[in-house]
């Protein structure tokens, strides 16, 4: 009597021990004791939610949703809401509406999101009845959501680069295509943009090698338009400056003033406005004619500085000297030597790299190792300035941001530069994070690779910008423009 006692108060503490265990697929909290969803009608609306316009067929009744369930259809629904948005954004809009070989690189990432993005949908409206298997199918839908997230997050940091970029040649191409049709300007906006260009240098953020063609009258389908050439000068100016940004610290007179260099760039070639966007956009040599007008704009554009901005002198001297050489070959007066300002030397250093990165319509863009030996080499000769020109030193032979190829065939971008001038192999000699092996195939995550504590090895060349796309854009849409 007394053992048929005992097993039945173990059985009554079994079975309290089992009203009390969380239920399957409960979490801690309120909801802990609701172990599935009681309303299918709630559950249908839901899928309905994170179809979007598709509907869900009638039939039987949807099944009973765990607590779990139930989060990661929340958690889809967050990450659905980021994906129409991203599609819906005008920029990704404008660049999918584009025509051209191949879609843009951030398009294309979003094309393969969007499909992984599809594919948990499917899975969400396909919830069986059982919580336990309801509980695996979370397993599976929740790795897809991760995944689907990291995308995301990837893609929505190169469009905030992008748009970044696209703002603000539209901001200084509005400024240009205003002042050629004599209309007032405001100093403001330009100072504003060369405050954020020096606030990137102070953050060693990398140098945006920016290019547009001379025709381009838009960043993208539907975003605001200027005049042609303003963007294809903007772009150049863009650059220019922050090179300027990044050399002029070393510089003794204006390291204490730096503003007044960087919009100096900013400004340099509003006066190529005069220039018709086909002169500019010729594959070939120009003729006379169109040389002389070129050469003019130098000091037009100084013209137009003292128009509009008041007590403008430096700056307008700056501008109007930037195409002088030292030995007197440049233009338009042919200044020898010291007797050209400060500034304009300076300008004429970083304009002439600034140029050889970026491509032009007669020729592809340089290699930055090969752009700065050509200003090194030009400066020997004598025509521009040799501390100007040694000054681009520090931004290395491969700057920050650099996509290069090593010698072994893996490729990587450059993360930091070793700034010391005393050693000749320090420029050529980087941090590289490495992204890809040497058959094309992209690591897992990247590799760094400090290049100045190996004899062995370097870098072969930067890697051109169709390399790029193929390569890398796949997993890095920011590496591929």
């Amino acid at each position: 009597m007394s053992d048929a006692r005992g097993l039945l108060d173990r059985i009554s503490a079994f079975r309290q021990r089992l009203d009390s265990a969380p239920r399957v697929g409960a979490e801690d909290g309120p909801a802990a004791t609701q172990p599935v969803a009681a309303e299918p009608e709630a559950f249908r609306q839901s899928l309905r939610q994170i179809a979007g316009a598709v509907d869900v067929a009638e039939g039987p009744a949807p099944p009973q949703l765990t607590t779990r369930a139930r989060q990661s259809l929340n958690a889809a629904k967050v990450l659905l809401d980021r994906h129409r948005k991203f599609t819906a954004d005008p920029i990704v809009a404008g660049l999918a509406s584009a025509d051209g070989p191949e879609p843009d690189p951030i398009v294309a990432y979003h094309r393969e999101t969007t499909a992984v993005m599809n594919s948990a949908v499917r899975l969400a409206q396909v919830f069986p009845e059982s919580p336990s298997l309801q509980l695996k199918l979370c397993d599976g839908l929740d790795g897809i959501l991760e995944i689907v997230k990291g995308r995301l997050t990837i893609q929505e940091r190169a469009l905030a680069q992008r748009r970044t970029d696209f703002d603000r040649i539209d901001r200084l191409a509005a400024v240009y295509s205003a002042m050629a049709m004599y209309r007032g300007i405001s100093m403001g906006p330009v100072a504003a943009l060369a405050e954020e260009i020096l606030e990137d240098a102070r953050q060693t953020r990398p140098i945006r090698f920016h290019s547009a063609k001379p025709q381009s009258t838009h960043s993208y389908a539907g975003g605001p338009e200027t005049l042609a050439p303003a963007r294809f000068l903007a772009a150049h100016c863009l650059t220019v400056a922050q090179v300027v940004a990044r050399v002029v610290p070393f510089d003794f007179e204006w390291a204490g003033r730096p503003l007044v260099p960087v919009v100096a760039a900013l400004f340099m070639d509003c006066g190529m406005m005069r220039v018709q966007a086909e002169v500019l956009a010729k594959p070939g040599p120009l003729t006379p004619d169109d040389r002389r007008v070129v050469e003019q704009h130098a000091r037009y554009g100084a013209e137009l500085i003292t128009r509009y901005i008041p007590d403008a002198a430096p700056l307008a001297a700056g501008v109007a000297a930037h195409h002088e050489r030292n030995d007197g070959t440049g233009y338009p007066l042919g200044l020898k030597g010291s007797t050209a300002p400060s500034l304009g030397r300076m300008l004429a250093a970083a304009d002439v790299y600034a140029a050889l990165c970026c491509p032009r319509p007669h020729r592809p863009a340089q290699d930055t190792r090969s752009a700065l030996t050509d200003v090194l080499l030009m400066a020997e000769q004598g025509q521009l300035d040799r501390d100007f020109a040694e000054y681009l030193v520090h931004l290395s032979f491969y700057p920050v941001g650099s996509v290069v190829e090593l010698t072994d065939g893996r490729v990587g971008v450059v993360a930091a530069n070793h700034p010391n001038r005393l050693d000749p192999r320090a420029p050529g000699r980087p941090v590289v994070a490495v992204l890809a092996n040497s058959d094309g195939g992209l690591l897992p995550l990247p590799e760094h690779l400090d290049l100045s504590a190996s004899d062995r090895g370097g870098i072969l060349r930067t890697l051109p910008i169709a390399d790029r796309r193929r390569l890398l854009a796949q997993r890095y849409p920011e590496l591929g423009v």
